[in-house]
C-alpha cells in the first residue's frame, strides 16, 4: 500500500484541520461534531455520534466523491471481460483499486493484450502455464507489460497452488492508482481481443 506522506502536516496543524472539518460537515448539512481525542492531544480527532440520517449522508457524500474511481472499476470490468479476462476480486480499497487474483492463464492473456510478445512453446508438452517456473515467467511478463503500458507500477505475486491450499495457481495484484488504472484502461482499449 501506500506509504505515509512525509508532507503530512504535523500535530500542529490537528486544531485547524478540526475546525476546517467542522466546518465543512456543518455546510454539508451533517451533525457531526468533531473534536480532539482526549486521549491523543494533537494526535487525533474524535468524530462525535451520528444519527442514523447522519451516517446515510456522510456515506452519500463519500460515495459522490468516489464516483470517479467506482467508475473505473466498472470500465475495467467491462473492459476485461471483453478481452475474456475474469476479474471477480476488482475492488476498491482504500480509494485504490485492486484487481485480485488472477488464473495464470488470464495473467498471460492480459500480459498479451498489453503487448507482450507470445511466448515460445514448452519443449515438454506435460508442463502447464500453471508451474513453479512457468507461473513465476508469467508474472514477470505481466510485470513488464503493464509498467510499458500504463508507466505506473503494480504489485505481482506468483500464487502457486501449494500456497493457497490445493486451489489453482494464481498472481496476485496489489494496489494500483486510479490514474494508473485510467491509463490501463487505455492500453486495453487499443489490445488484441479474443
Amino acid at each position: 500500500m501506500n506509504a505515509p506522506d512525509p508532507r503530512s502536516p504535523g500535530p500542529s496543524a490537528l486544531p485547524e484541520a478540526i475546525r476546517d472539518l467542522n466546518s465543512v460537515c456543518s455546510e454539508a448539512g451533517l451533525s457531526l461534531m468533531v473534536c480532539p481525542n482526549p486521549d491523543a492531544p494533537g494526535r487525533e480527532a474524535k468524530l462525535g455520534t451520528a444519527d442514523p440520517t447522519t451516517v446515510r449522508q456522510l456515506t452519500d457524500l463519500l460515495r459522490t466523491s468516489m464516483k470517479r474511481t467506482y467508475d473505473t472499476v466498472a470500465a475495467l470490468r467491462s473492459t476485461l471481460e471483453a478481452h475474456g479476462l475474469k476479474t471477480p476480486d476488482l475492488s476498491v480499497v482504500a480509494g485504490e483499486i485492486v484487481l485480485g487474483d488472477l488464473t495464470v492463464p488470464d495473467a498471460e492473456r492480459l500480459a498479451r493484450v498489453l503487448g507482450a510478445p507470445p511466448r515460445e512453446p514448452e519443449a515438454d508438452p506435460v508442463i502447464e502455464l500453471a508451474d513453479w517456473p512457468q507461473g513465476k515467467e508469467v508474472t514477470a511478463r505481466l510485470d513488464r507489460a503493464f509498467r510499458q503500458a500504463t508507466d505506473g507500477f503494480i504489485d505481482l505475486a506468483f500464487q502457486p497452488d501449494c500456497c493457497r491450499c490445493g486451489e489453482k495457481p494464481a498472481v496476485s495484484t496489489g494496489a494500483i492508482s486510479v490514474g494508473t488504472a485510467r491509463r490501463l484502461l487505455d492500453a486495453l482499449e487499443y489490445g488484441d481481443r479474443p
